[in-house]
């Protein structure tokens, strides 16, 4: 289910007072890290393996957050490469005698898989205090907020990205019977990619028709985006977990056949699509992180309100842009960090 709009209300409140409110509260619990006991233990959890852009990203801000509060410790499901719920469930039981040998002080709990299959079949009875981020969307299907809980809700800034494509394809209804954009959605056949496609049909399905395409290998990879050219717009969402991937010579293919305008919500996309605005992984990190220090010093996790992303960068594509019939608006072209030639 969706977030209900009063759920959406809060979380959006949160949103916006709580960073002020860690500015606020920062120099007491900068006093209080220089006495912490060194023996602190955080566990981070993750849903993906080493070598993700997205799971580094999260790491890297979170771990630099921590710095030296803590002794950390790490685990990887690898559920991106390996997603048989059956492999995913056995990870899940090594991460209970980890934690029941461990006995961390507190655990960080990243991506949707994490909660899924570890947070809430094993920990949430438990008196182990812990912090979820990366989860897409909406928290519902888990329970969130649970006693000893908080978190950080993903979502993707679709919002801004589908009102600047609203704006460049304003012509092309105009000029036609369409009532509606037709979209074409690519991403690989992975539980993120579901829960995703069925978010945005719902939040955006009045204005725009969307056509999902799972794929499992990098040749229906490209033999979809050739058939996703005969839409209004292209949604590539991530390559990870397809098999047989090759950036270099997708990079090529996209370069070819590119004829459509197209959009992404990930960084690592954006030598692949036309415009991308996306999320910024070091924040659901960073975040994390921040309210992990705060548990440490004694502040109970379920007092802290469960909130939303807010940052996200900008990307154009030369290359593909003079490919296709459209001009970006003049405040996206400001913003935009530029790729190609």
């Amino acid at each position: 289910m969706f977030l209900g709009e009063e759920n959406l209300k809060s979380v959006c409140v949160a949103s916006l007072w709580l960073p002020l409110w860690l500015t606020l509260v920062s120099p007491g619990l900068a006093a209080a890290e220089q006495g912490a006991e060194v023996n602190q233990k955080c566990l981070l959890l993750y849903s993906y393996h080493v070598g993700y852009a997205w799971n580094d990203a999260v790491d890297y801000g979170a771990t630099q957050t921590l710095g030296e509060s803590c002794t950390i410790r790490r685990f990887f499901l690898d559920s991106k490469r390996n997603p048989d719920p059956s492999y995913v469930r056995t990870k899940a039981l090594e991460v209970k005698r980890l934690i029941d040998r461990w006995s961390p002080d507190v655990i960080i709990a990243v991506d949707d898989n994490v909660s899924k299959y570890v947070v809430v079949p094993h920990l949430k009875e438990g008196k182990i205090p812990v912090i979820f981020c990366g989860v897409n969307w909406t928290t519902d299907e888990y329970g969130y907020p649970l006693p000893n809980m908080t978190g950080m809700v993903e979502v993707a800034p679709f919002d801004p990205l589908f009102h600047q494509v609203e704006k460049m394809l304003d012509g092309r209804l105009k000029h036609s019977k369409q009532k509606k954009l037709q979209v074409a959605m690519i991403d690989a056949d992975r539980l993120t990619a579901h829960k995703q496609f069925d978010q945005i049909s719902f939040r955006y399905g009045h204005k725009m028709d969307f056509t999902a395409h799972y794929v499992a290998n990098f040749s229906e990879w490209k033999q979809t985006f050739l058939q996703a050219q005969n839409a209004d717009l292209v949604v590539l969402m991530n390559y990870s977990g397809i098999q047989g991937w090759s950036q270099s010579e997708a990079e090529s293919f996209v370069k070819q056949h590119t004829s459509t305008l197209s959009v992404s919500v990930h960084d690592w996309m954006k030598e692949l699509v036309t415009l991308v605005m996306a999320k910024e992984p070091e924040e659901q990190g960073e975040w994390a992180a921040v309210v992990a220090k705060m548990v440490l010093q004694g502040k109970p996790a379920e007092s802290i309100p469960v909130v939303r992303n807010r940052r996200w960068k900008t990307y154009a594509n030369r290359t593909l842009l003079r490919k296709v019939a459209v001009d970006l608006p003049e405040s996206v072209r400001e913003r935009a960090i530029w790729v190609g030639h």
